[in-house]
C-alpha cells in the first residue's frame, strides 16, 4: 500500500483558500502556502503544475459548491417557496463557510488568473454559467409562465442579487450575518416574485 503523502491537494488548498480570505488571490504565493503547510514549495508544485491552476482550480471549486447547493435550493413545487428557500441558501452557506465566501464575494474569476485557464476548466466554467442561465430561464417560466427579459431580471434580483448584496457588507468585514438578514431577504423575495 503506497504511502498517503504529507501535503495533499486538499492540505494545499485549504492553506491556499485561507490565504485568499485574508489578503486576497495576491497574496497566495506559493511561498506563502508553503509557509503556512511548514511544506517545502516543491510539494505545490508536484501537486499543481503552476500557482496559476492551483488558484484557478480552488476558485472552480468553490464556485462549483456553491452553485450546486443553490440549485439544489431552489428545486420544488411552489415557484415562491423554492425561491426563498434558494435565496436563503446563500446566508446560511456563508455561516458556514466564511473563508470561501470570501473568495466567491470578493474577487472574480479574473483576480485568480491572468492567462488563459486549461482547456478543462473553461469548460467547467463555461458548464456553470450555462447551468445558471438554465435555472434563471426555467424558474421564470415557472413563476411567470414566460421567459421574457423582465421576467430574467425579476427572477436575477430576487434569487441572486438579493441574498448577494445583503451578505457581503458583513463577509467583508469577516462577521456572520445576523438572523435578522434572513428575515429581509425573505421580504423582498416574496415583495418582488408574489406571493401566489
Amino acid at each position: 500500500m503506497g504511502r498517503h503523502p504529507k501535503y495533499d491537494k486538499q492540505s494545499i488548498a485549504t492553506a491556499t483558500l485561507e490565504l485568499v480570505a485574508e489578503g486576497g488571490p495576491r497574496a497566495a504565493t506559493v511561498s506563502a502556502i508553503a509557509d503556512r503547510l511548514g511544506a517545502p514549495t516543491g510539494s505545490i508544485y508536484h501537486r499543481y503544475g503552476s500557482r496559476d491552476l492551483l488558484l484557478a482550480e480552488l476558485w472552480m471549486a468553490v464556485v462549483e459548491g456553491y452553485q450546486d447547493g443553490f440549485v439544489a435550493a431552489i428545486d420544488g413545487v411552489d415557484a415562491v417557496e423554492s425561491a426563498v428557500r434558494a435565496a436563503l441558501y446563500m446566508p446560511g452557506w456563508v455561516r458556514g463557510h466564511m473563508n470561501e465566501a470570501r473568495l466567491l464575494l470578493l474577487h472574480r474569476r479574473e483576480h485568480f488568473v491572468g492567462g488563459a485557464w486549461p482547456d478543462e476548466l473553461v469548460q467547467r466554467a463555461d458548464a456553470l454559467k450555462e447551468q445558471m442561465v438554465r435555472v434563471l430561464k426555467g424558474y421564470s417560466r415557472r413563476r411567470f409562465g414566460a421567459v421574457t427579459r423582465a421576467n430574467l431580471q425579476r427572477s436575477r434580483f430576487a434569487l441572486l442579487d438579493v441574498p448577494f448584496g445583503a451578505v457581503k457588507p458583513y463577509v467583508q468585514e469577516v462577521r456572520t450575518p445576523p438572523r435578522l438578514i434572513d428575515e429581509l431577504i425573505e421580504q423582498t423575495v416574496r415583495a418582488v416574485l408574489g406571493t401566489r
